[in-house]
């Protein structure tokens, strides 16, 4: 028997997302978005929710560039503070000894330790309340060749990624293979 828990936030896994910016001083910027995930196969793109108080907002409505930079495990407590610290008032970089890197193809940095990196340009802005939804369509993907398997294809058990847990505040890591997605056509009939 199910209960209810009341209305939650309950998308789980929710993806760890850092969007790039650089800020109006030009500064490089990150900031942890866990509302987000693909919303479109064509023109492919991601959307991505950000409050409208936080510094990352302005930039993305001046810059209308950002990079979206998959973090793995091994840097959750920095993504987590790239979430709860304000680059107004911080340098997150610095703070957390990552290395922001201009993106080659849009005006944006990028997370150098992270493993995937999406390069967009944003088409499209929707009011949904304390947040603006961000519609972001993809430029290109960087991924990190030391996670690519021998078919060029990100090796997910090789690079332990993880998500975020909306209902407790908490992260988990990803990275157990269970079976090829789209191979179910005929197992049902």
């Amino acid at each position: 028997m199910k209960q209810s828990i009341g209305k939650k936030p309950a998308i789980i896994p929710t993806p760890v997302l850092i969007i790039g910016t650089y800020d109006k001083n030009g500064k490089a910027n990150s900031m942890t978005a866990a509302w987000g995930g693909v919303c479109s196969s064509d023109p492919l793109s991601i959307s991505f929710s950000v409050q409208r108080t936080r510094h990352t907002h302005e930039a993305l409505l001046e810059k209308k560039e950002c990079t979206i930079s998959i973090p793995l495990a091994a840097h959750v407590k920095e993504a987590d503070y790239f979430g709860v610290s304000s680059g107004r008032d911080r340098d997150k970089f610095s703070d957390t000894g990552l290395t922001p890197v201009r993106a080659p193809s849009v005006h944006a940095p990028y997370v150098n330790e992270f493993p995937i990196v999406i390069e967009c340009k944003i088409s499209n802005v929707v009011d949904v309340g304390v947040h603006d939804l961000f519609i972001a369509e993809v430029v290109d993907v960087l991924i990190e060749d030391t996670w690519m398997s021998e078919d060029g294809k990100p090796d997910l058990q090789k690079a332990p990624f993880f998500f975020y847990n909306p209902l407790d505040r908490s992260y988990y890591k990803t990275g157990e293979f269970l079976m090829q997605g789209f191979s179910t056509s005929n197992l049902f009939k």
